[in-house]
C-alpha cells in the first residue's frame, strides 16, 4: 500500500470529513456517511477507511458516554444477525472486488435505502390524512379472519425491511465506514425516539468498529501511517463532537427524521458517483 502524504488537499479536506463524522457521533448520524465519502475523495478510498477508524472510535466513546443510558438493547440484539452477515459480505469485497466497485455497491445501497423509505414515509402521511370511514362500511366480524394475512404480510416485509438495511448498515460500515444512514433508518421504522436512536447507534457502531479493527489491520487499512494521519484530523473530530451535542438539543423530531433522509440520500449519491 503506498505511503500516506499530508499534504494540503488531505488536512484540509480531512478536517472537514472528521467534523462531519463528530457532528454524526453526536448529533445526526448520517452525516457520518457523507464525512466518509469526503475522507475517500482526498484519499485512495480503502486507505481513508483506514485513517477514519480509529477517529470513528474516539467519537463512538465520547457517544456512549453521552448517551449510553438510552441505548435500546432489545433492538441490538435484533441487528446482530443480519449485521453480521453484512460485515462478512463486506470483508469479501474489500478482499476481492475492486475499491471503486466497492464504494459504488455502497452507495446505491444507500441511495435506494434513502428513496425507499422517503417513499414509505410519504405513504404512510397520506394514508393518515385519509378521512375516516363512515360506521357503515367498517368491516363486520367475519372480516377479521381475512384481515389477519394482511397484517402478518405486511408484518413479514417490515422484518423483511429491517433485516435488509441491518445487513446493509454491516456491508457500508466495513467497505467504506458508511452504516450511519441505514442504521438510522433501521430506527427510524422501530419509532424509537431520537435520543434512543443516538444512544443505540452510538453503541452500535463502538461495538462496530472495535471488532473492525483485526479485520482492517489485516488488510493493511490501519498501519503507522495511518494512524499519524488520524492523529492530525483528530481537531476536526473533537469539533464536530462538541458541535453535535449542541444540535442534538435544537433540532425537532420531523427536522431530525428529513435530515436523516437527505443526508443518506447524499452520501449515497456522492459515493456512487466516485
Amino acid at each position: 500500500m503506498d505511503a500516506l502524504d499530508l499534504t494540503l488537499t488531505v488536512v484540509v479536506g480531512g478536517t472537514i470529513a472528521a467534523l462531519l463524522m463528530g457532528l454524526s457521533k453526536t448529533g445526526l448520524p448520517p452525516l457520518g456517511a457523507l464525512g466518509a465519502a469526503i475522507i475517500a475523495s482526498v484519499l485512495p478510498p480503502v486507505q481513508a477507511a483506514g485513517v477514519a477508524l480509529p477517529l470513528l472510535i474516539v467519537g463512538d466513546l465520547v457517544a456512549v458516554s453521552t448517551y449510553g443510558r438510552d441505548v435500546r438493547w432489545r433492538i441490538l440484539r435484533g441487528l446482530l444477525p443480519s449485521v453480521t452477515v453484512g460485515l462478512l459480505v463486506g470483508f469479501a469485497a474489500l478482499r476481492w472486488a475492486p475499491p471503486e466497485v466497492s464504494a459504488r455497491i455502497v452507495g446505491a445501497l444507500l441511495l435506494l435505502a434513502g428513496l425507499g423509505e422517503l417513499v414509505r414515509q410519504l405513504a404512510a402521511h397520506r394514508a393518515r390524512r385519509r378521512p375516516p370511514r363512515p360506521a357503515d362500511a367498517e368491516p363486520d366480524v367475519g372480516s377479521d379472519a381475512e384481515a389477519t394475512p394482511g397484517a402478518t404480510r405486511a408484518s413479514l416485509r417490515d422484518r423483511l425491511a429491517r433485516a435488509t438495511l441491518g445487513a446493509t448498515a454491516g456491508v457500508s460500515t466495513m467497505i467504506a465506514n458508511a452504516g450511519g444512514p441505514p442504521m438510522s433508518l433501521y430506527l427510524l421504522r422501530t419509532g424509537v425516539s431520537r435520543a434512543g436512536l443516538l444512544g443505540t447507534v452510538a453503541l452500535f457502531f463502538l461495538t462496530v468498529n472495535v471488532a473492525k479493527l483485526p479485520f482492517s489491520a489485516s488488510l493493511g487499512l490501519v498501519s503507522a501511517d495511518s494512524l499519524l494521519v488520524s492523529l492530525a484530523l483528530l481537531p476536526g473530530m473533537v469539533a464536530g463532537l462538541l458541535l453535535g451535542r449542541v444540535v442534538a438539543h435544537r433540532i425537532s423530531g420531523p427536522v431530525f427524521s428529513t435530515a436523516v433522509l437527505i443526508a443518506t440520500a447524499l452520501a449515497g449519491a456522492r459515493l456512487l458517483l466516485g
